[in-house]
């Protein structure tokens, strides 16, 4: 399954299959996004994973994908759920990074946003099933 139809099966298309770091689902504004699992840190006993560099640099290589993601970002932290898409890349020293393969059986919850020197983190909460995941949004749907 490619990384939009995976996006698209959650309810929640990618704005641009090839510059976008993250999608909305529609149903509930649940925030879903892209992230690197060689990105994930423990911090005060915690596992944290980045979700933005460089915060204090507003423009980049990718500047429609980090737009949409301080747009994602700015969402999480005014109370919107958030979900991460765990991906490998190719090769870590690339920029940009390519997926090499990302987990389409699993989402994790993010939990707080915490900012850590100059990059924007997200706790990393433990996973649910794809199936899980999607019952939950039928669950919020139904409300």
């Amino acid at each position: 399954m490619t990384q939009k139809a995976f996006f698209e099966s959650l309810g929640a298309p990618l704005v641009n299959a090839r510059w976008s770091w993250g999608a909305v689902r529609g149903a509930d504004g649940v925030i879903l996004l892209r992230v690197w699992q060689d990105n994930v840190r423990t911090y005060e006993n915690k596992q944290f994973v980045r979700i933005l560099r460089g915060i204090s640099n507003r423009s980049g290589p990718n500047e429609h994908g980090r737009r949409e993601r301080v747009e994602h970002v700015d969402r999480i932290r005014s109370g919107a759920q958030c979900y991460l898409i765990m991906c490998e890349a190719e090769d870590t020293t690339a920029r940009p990074r390519r997926v090499r393969r990302f987990n389409a059986k699993e989402v994790f919850p993010g939990g707080a946003v915490r900012q850590i020197d100059d990059d924007l983190w997200v706790e990393l909460l433990p996973s649910l099933s794809v199936e899980e995941f999607a019952s939950r949004g039928q669950t919020t749907n139904k409300q």
